[in-house]
């Protein structure tokens, strides 16, 4: 009996792993209407990131369910086609984060060194987990088998830790910014509830990554691999309402976020006299006309 005969025969596992498969198309399927017809202007480093990390958690799982249930007669069509839209799917994931920092961190230095480990991320771990992977499932040697089971875990891990580093810079320097608002006495009470919405998803995010590594420890890999697009996209849907909460309060006020010349570039609204200005206010005008549609931004009003 083959693999994919031994997982039809268990029903269970194939149910659950049905179930997270069409939980994440729904949350793709969403999130794609929600990136082309919110966003006004279709191009940037968060948008762009957004939209190939939602296209990753469509094809991931479709790719895996045709190869884990034999569907694909292939074997190395599928494999490639595996691990791609994995890659496809998770390395996005950090870029969002990280674009996204450039809303809060205005320090040149720090947002380099998250860049540095992105990018050290995707090539010294998400590479040779493709290739180990690969050779690994197409061979069926047993050695190689035992290393990439291994590998698998260890790469995971630092997935969460990158993760993890980066959403928690997020909420330090979102709590920075919620204790200096505060001695401003300027609509103490509105700013915390925004402030500490934004903290609390970040952690939600924690969370699910925490699940996800839990699971991969355990011995159920057929429903950790369809588990793991559920949280890419459960995660890249709270990232949209990270968003809401900052474009809503630079609605609701013009000294929440400042921009300098460092983060001008990945801001909504930039312009040559913001530039040369360093620090300055952020108009809520300028978010909503160059980041949503405006029959968005009129309803949000």
């Amino acid at each position: 009996m083959t693999a994919a005969d031994k997982l039809k025969a268990d029903l269970p596992v194939a149910m659950a792993m049905a179930a997270f498969v069409g939980i994440s198309w729904y949350i793709a399927v969403e999130l794609n209407l929600r990136l082309f017809l919110i966003f006004k202007r279709k191009r940037g480093l968060y948008f762009w990131s957004c939209c190939i990390c939602s296209w990753g958690i469509i094809v991931h799982p479709l790719c895996m369910v045709l190869y884990d249930f034999g569907v694909l007669k292939q074997p190395w069509l599928g494999i490639v086609l595996v691990y791609l839209t994995w890659w496809i799917m998770v390395v996005p994931q950090a870029v969002v984060l990280y674009s996204r920092l450039h809303l809060i961190i205005w320090n040149r230095k720090h947002l380099r060194y998250v860049l540095y480990m992105i990018i050290f991320t995707v090539v010294f771990v998400s590479i040779p987990t493709m290739i180990l992977g690969s050779f690994a499932q197409a061979g069926g040697n047993p050695t190689m088998v035992r290393i990439n089971s291994v590998w698998d875990r260890i790469q995971v891990s630092i997935f969460f830790v990158e993760e993890t580093i980066i959403s928690i810079l997020y909420v330090i320097e979102t709590r920075r910014r919620l204790e200096n608002l505060q001695t401003l006495g300027e609509r103490s009470n509105n700013i915390c509830k925004v402030m500490h919405h934004l903290m609390y998803t970040n952690l939600l995010v924690i969370f699910l990554d925490i699940t996800l590594l839990g699971l991969s420890y355990s011995t159920h890999f057929y429903i950790q691999a369809a588990y793991k697009p559920c949280v890419y996209g459960l995660k890249l849907r709270v990232e949209f309402s990270i968003l809401n909460r900052l474009i809503s309060s630079l609605q609701n006020s013009t000294h929440i976020f400042s921009t300098t010349p460092s983060s001008t570039q990945h801001l909504p609204a930039h312009t040559s006299e913001s530039k040369k200005a360093g620090w300055r206010a952020l108009k809520p005008a300028e978010v909503m006309l160059d980041t949503l549609s405006e029959p968005s931004a009129a309803r949000s009003r």
